[in-house]
């Protein structure tokens, strides 16, 4: 990838147009940037935008970089204007490349052509470099014009940025230890411009002194700008372990151990993509909430439909790709991923799906950040079979309806959450085990988010009728019956996905409790008797 510190060796290559790729709050730092550049160059820099009638000389002033109006106005189009003058100069173009339109005019196509092929007879020392917060060009110009990019800071950086920030602020107050309260401060500052991280910060600084708070105003505003990008942090899991999936669970106990400073030193590196496959409600959503708990990660969820949906979903994607390995530790949590492949094959989108799946599959070869792709499909038949083979790495797991030992686990679970005097902690289990058997027999082909949403009516219901926190196994038993399980509504689409569990992994080991169910021959054999 080329920086915008690589400029000088394309000028001294000839090189006369380049596209550059910036985040808008950084503008103050390309534009000094370009100031040197262009005085090292015995040139001067302009900057132009359409909010502009003239063209604007870059000027320092106290070590401040700004703009001034200068005699090179523009009446119609400023590469048509350009294209006409013979002013010397590094010409800073914005506005010229619509990042949110990735289809260029035929016109202006032509002009940037015409610009790099007579920058050889025009013998006029003029660049032009053109800013977008994104660049996609069409096939004619990508030979001719390279992509330069200002990327987001990496944890070195933002590390430096922040320290820097603490150490010129005096009166900064921390409430818990100084190093503590600064790791949580450049946790929460990843993942920006390395300008807007110090606009962050500046005005944060007039609301709070303290340190805590500071990360916690900084964290609000990376949140809201994420959403702006289709980007959606998720909250903790309201359960502490998702029953019955000890498989998996041990699988991503080793993953954490690969995360290990010491695992390095053998080569050894946690997986890249991991998917869960299986049907729906059967807690694939809550297990990718978990692992995020677990590696110690944020979880950032991202709409794949949403990104092939937008205006421009190449785009859509870089930049969220981008945010993910600037994060410093991330779950990028795609739900529901096959319902944004429907067609795919047929090229029923214009072959968007299949095009922005090859790029996801490059970026999860390629990429070595600290992110864990976490996907979970309903219908794995519906994914590209090339994007399915990425995922082998850290596997494709099946989550299945849970079994008698399981679903145990999952009431449990909940039970403790909403009747704590009755199941929490150290509480001796109320019911025996007579009565558990003929309550997980009622619930039998239950998914977990079913009997989680049956334990929270018995608690509505409980509550209304006056006694909070207690319940009966006489209210479960009732609730059953308010209604039809969704493997009984959909018993054909739901068996169609566990007839292919054998492609996967198992979620879930065999039912070893007291509940397990016995297998019985279907017909006893008897050998012959012999007389």
């Amino acid at each position: 990838m080329k920086t915008i510190n690589d400029w000088p060796k394309l000028i001294a290559q000839g090189t006369p147009i380049v596209g550059l790729e910036y985040y808008s709050a950084d503008r103050q730092q390309v534009l000094s940037t370009f100031a040197q550049f262009a005085c090292h160059q015995s040139l001067n820099a302009y900057y132009w935008n359409s909010a502009y009638s003239t063209i604007q000389v870059l000027k320092y002033i106290d070590d401040y970089c700004i703009l001034e109006s200068v005699e090179l106005k523009v009446e119609n189009d400023v590469l048509e204007f350009l294209l006409e003058s013979d002013e010397p100069g590094i010409f800073l173009l914005e506005d010229i490349l619509e990042s949110a339109n990735p289809c260029l005019p035929l016109y202006r196509v032509s002009q940037l052509a015409n610009a790099f092929f007579q920058s050889d007879w025009r013998k006029v020392k003029q660049y032009w470099v053109l800013l977008s917060d994104y660049i996609q060009l069409p096939n004619k110009l990508q030979p001719l014009i390279p992509i330069l990019k200002c990327s987001l800071p990496n944890s070195f950086e933002v590390a430096a940025l922040v320290n820097k920030f603490c150490d010129r602020t005096n009166n900064l107050e921390y409430h818990n230890e100084q190093l503590a309260a600064k790791k949580q401060l450049i946790r929460a500052c990843q993942g920006l411009p390395a300008a807007e991280i110090n606009l962050v910060l500046e005005r944060s600084l007039t609301l709070t002194s303290s340190v805590e708070q500071i990360a916690q105003l900084v964290l609000e505003h990376k949140i809201s700008q994420l959403k702006n990008q289709g980007l959606e942090f998720i909250a903790k899991p309201d359960v502490p372990v998702a029953g019955g999936l000890d498989l998996l669970d041990t699988y991503l106990n080793n993953v954490v151990k690969l995360l290990e400073p010491e695992a390095k030193k053998y080569n050894l590196k946690p997986p890249k993509g991991m998917l869960l496959w299986g049907p729906p409600g059967t807690g694939k959503s809550l297990s990718a909430k978990l692992t995020a708990k677990k590696l110690g990660y944020a979880l950032l969820a991202m709409s794949w439909g949403n990104v092939l949906g937008s205006t421009n979903p190449d785009r859509a994607l870089a930049k969220i790709l981008e945010t993910a390995e600037h994060l410093g530790g991330c779950v990028l949590f795609a739900d529901d991923f096959d319902k944004g492949f429907a067609g795919w094959d047929s090229n029923a989108d214009g072959g968007v799906a299949r095009r922005l799946s090859q790029k996801l599959l490059t970026w999860m070869q390629e990429h070595t950040s600290d992110v864990l792709m976490l996907a979970t499909v309903n219908r794995l038949g519906m994914l590209p079979p090339e994007l399915i083979r990425r995922f082998d790495d850290g596997g494709i797991w099946f989550v299945d309806l849970p079994h008698n030992g399981a679903r145990y686990e999952i009431f449990n679970l909940h039970l403790a959450k909403y009747f704590p005097q009755q199941f929490g902690s150290g509480q001796p289990n109320p019911w025996s085990d007579r009565q558990w058997y003929s309550l997980l027999s009622d619930y039998a082909g239950a998914t977990p988010a079913e009997i989680g949403n049956a334990v929270k009516r018995c608690a509505e219901r409980a509550y209304c009728e006056g006694r909070p926190g207690k319940i009966e196994l006489a209210d479960l038993r009732y609730q059953r019956t308010q209604f039809i399980l969704s493997s009984q509504r959909s018993s054909e689409d739901i068996q169609a996905i566990r007839n292919q569990a054998s492609f996967a992994k198992p979620a879930s080991g065999e039912d070893v409790s007291k509940f397990a169910v016995i297998e019985q021959e279907l017909f006893e054999y008897r050998p012959p008797r012999i007389e």
